[in-house]
């Protein structure tokens, strides 16, 4: 027999299968910047206008100067060199990542600091992603989206918590809820943000560790690694994922092998 909770969660679950509860928006400067990049006619010049008009955005960005992100062995000096040697991929997925913070803001102090903490297990994830793809030869700047939007999905869960005040409000019963949906939900958003199917991939898997498929590692495999790095203590064998990307050994030692680069990436994604 389905429990309360499993009653709960499958109601609301289907509002947003129905399009009764709301799904968040790309954040508007991501958008904006998209638009941008999609112009064949946009300038350097121009780009660079428009994001130092966004101080807090061009510091962000700054950061990424003497990174692996960057083609080139030099540091920026300028937003305009650092624009002119990010790729266009490279340079929407920084500042989808800078806006996404500022999508969920609630009266309801328990949601709130529920929402905090995700977003700070999300940017750790995105760290551990990002240093996984330069040890092993992944896509950076993909590896980073992937882990910061795995968990996208908690986003609106918590928004539309607002309207169900019956909900328990305690961190578990929070936590256990967007464990259970956050993957639908994220996967329902990230289509309709038009987001590539391998980033769509990710939210969708949030939480399956123990995924197995055929074929080639994929993002999801590094993503659920990055996922299960985060809880090393909890598994004592080798984790589907890690087989699939050839890093066999115990989570621990692996996290340790990672920890220097962790501590650069975890900075920079504060």
């Amino acid at each position: 027999m389905p429990t309360t909770a499993d009653t709960l969660r499958l109601a609301l679950l289907n509002r947003f299968l129905k399009g009764e509860a709301k799904i968040p928006q790309m954040p508007e400067a991501a958008v904006r910047i998209r638009k941008l990049l999609d112009d064949p006619h946009t300038s350097l010049e121009q780009l660079t206008r428009v994001i130092n008009g966004d101080p807090p955005l061009a510091a962000y960005l700054m950061q990424f100067s003497n990174t692996p992100l960057l083609r080139g062995n030099r540091a920026c000096t300028s937003l305009r060199d650092l624009l002119g040697r990010l790729g266009t991929r490279q340079l929407a997925d920084l500042v989808l990542g800078f806006s996404l913070q500022h999508l969920f803001t609630s009266q309801d102090a328990a949601l709130q600091q529920a929402f905090r903490a995700r977003w700070k297990h999300a940017r750790e994830r995105a760290a551990y992603c990002a240093v996984l793809a330069q040890h092993i030869g992944f896509s950076m700047d993909d590896a980073m989206l992937g882990g910061l939007l795995q968990d996208i999905g908690s986003l609106p869960l918590l928004s539309e918590l607002e309207h169900w005040p019956d909900l328990p409000r305690d961190a578990e019963s929070l936590h256990g809820l967007c464990e259970a949906l956050s993957g639908d939900v994220g996967a329902l958003i990230l289509t309709r943000w038009q987001l590539p199917s391998a980033v769509i991939e990710c939210a969708r898997l949030q939480g399956q560790l123990q995924r197995s498929h055929e074929g080639a590692a994929d993002l999801a495999d590094l993503v659920l690694l990055a996922s299960a790095l985060q809880t090393a203590d909890e598994f004592t064998e080798p984790q589907p994922s890690q087989l699939k990307l050839g890093l066999e050994r115990p989570l621990a030692e692996l996290r340790n092998e990672l920890a220097d680069g962790l501590k650069l990436w975890k900075r920079l994604l504060a």
